[in-house]
């Protein structure tokens, strides 16, 4: 998928969020289906989209970055 398809959000912290649950999502169909850690990687985002969302962000903590860093490798 092109970054154009993606859904796009005023916040840029929010659209790169989005942008790695629609990697998981790719990810997914093309192994044929979701394991444990794969939902949990996807609801552990979505959960943090909805922190930046709900708290007006621009920034996400550390640890946090560091996650998705690792997920972005994982799922690349």
């Amino acid at each position: 998928m092109k970054d154009e398809d993606y859904i796009h959000d005023s916040n840029p912290t929010v659209g790169k969020l989005l942008k790695l649950k629609y990697r998981i999502n790719d990810t997914a169909k093309v192994e044929g289906g979701w394991g444990s850690d794969m939902s949990d990687h996807k609801s552990w985002v979505m959960s943090l989209i909805s922190d930046v969302r709900k708290n007006n962000l621009k920034k996400i903590a550390r640890e946090d970055m560091q996650l998705c860093n690792r997920l972005w490798k994982l799922y690349d």
